[in-house]
C-alpha cells in the first residue's frame, strides 16, 4: 500500500481548534495525543514508524503548539471532546489512541465514553496518587530532563516556552492534577498498553502495575534504557508494540 502524503490542517469547532498533521495510510488508523505544555513534535519519530503500516493524525490539543488557546482553560474532559470532535470531522473510525503523559489521561477520557475505540495506548501516564502536588510534578519533571538527550530537551522546552508559554502552562496544570486516570481506566472496554520508560522518573514501575490491576486484560511493558520520553529515541520499539495491539482490536 502506497503511503498518503503527509498533510496538515487547522479543525476549528465552536469553543476550541485542533491542529493536526496526517500520514500514511492502512487498515487501522491511530490518534497521537500529546503531554502538557508540548505539542505533536515529540512524536515525529513514532508517527513516522507507524505511518508505514496504518494511518496516523498526530494533533496538537487546544492551546498547545500550532492550536491557539481557547478562551478558558480546558479540562481533560474539554480536550477529549476537542479531539473527538476532531476525529468525527476527518471521519475517523475505530480509531486507537496514542496518549503520553497527560495524553494519556485524555485517551482514557475518550476510550471510557466511546464503545468505537479500537484501543488504548498509555504511553508514561502520569498524576500519580500520593504526588498530586504542583511542586512534586516538577521535581518528577526536573529529574528527567536530566535522563533525556539534549534533543529531546530541546523540543520540550522550547514547546514549554515559545508555543505554549509559561501561563498557559500554568492554566493547565490544575485539569492534570483533577482527573485521576486510575478511576477511568477500568471502564475502557478496548485493549489497553501501558508502556513505560525503564529509567522514567516520573512513572513509578508500581503505578503502571496499579493501573493494569484495575483493568483485567491489560498489558503492560517497558521500553529498556529510555526515560519518559521513550517514543521519541525508540520509536520502532515502541511502534511494534502499538501494532501488536491491533491483533486485538
Amino acid at each position: 500500500m502506497t503511503p498518503a502524503t503527509p498533510q496538515s490542517r487547522t479543525v476549528v469547532h465552536e469553543d476550541s481548534t485542533v491542529h493536526v498533521r496526517s500520514s500514511g495510510a492502512g487498515r487501522h488508523t491511530f490518534v497521537l495525543i500529546h503531554g502538557i505544555g508540548v505539542s505533536r513534535r515529540y512524536f515525529r519519530p513514532l508517527a513516522d514508524a507507524l505511518s508505514r503500516h496504518a494511518r496516523v493524525h498526530s494533533v496538537d490539543l487546544p492551546g498547545h503548539g500550532r492550536s491557539p488557546k481557547p478562551r478558558r482553560g480546558p479540562s481533560i474532559e474539554d480536550h477529549a471532546d476537542a479531539v473527538w470532535a476532531t476525529l468525527d470531522r476527518l471521519g475517523v473510525e475505530r480509531p486507537i489512541l496514542v496518549g503520553h503523559s497527560m495524553g494519556s489521561q485524555v485517551a482514557v477520557e475518550m476510550g471510557r465514553r466511546d464503545r468505537k475505540v479500537g484501543g488504548v495506548v498509555v504511553l508514561a501516564p502520569t498524576n500519580v496518587p500520593g504526588e498530586r502536588k504542583v511542586w512534586r510534578q516538577a521535581l518528577r519533571l526536573g529529574l528527567d530532563t536530566l535522563r533525556e538527550t539534549p534533543r529531546v530537551n530541546a523540543i520540550i522546552f522550547s514547546d514549554y516556552l515559545l508555543r505554549c508559554g509559561p501561563l498557559w502552562y500554568a492554566r493547565s496544570v490544575p485539569a492534570m492534577l483533577e482527573n485521576h486516570i486510575e478511576e477511568g481506566i477500568g471502564d475502557v472496554e478496548a485493549p489497553v498498553l501501558i508502556v513505560r520508560g525503564e529509567h522514567d522518573p516520573i512513572v513509578p514501575r508500581r503505578w503502571v502495575e496499579d493501573l493494569a490491576s484495575r483493568r483485567p486484560g491489560t498489558v503492560v511493558a517497558e521500553v529498556p534504557g529510555e526515560a519518559h520520553v521513550m517514543m521519541f529515541h525508540s520509536a520502532e520499539r515502541v511502534a511494534d508494540l502499538c501494532l501488536e495491539l491491533t491483533a486485538r482490536a
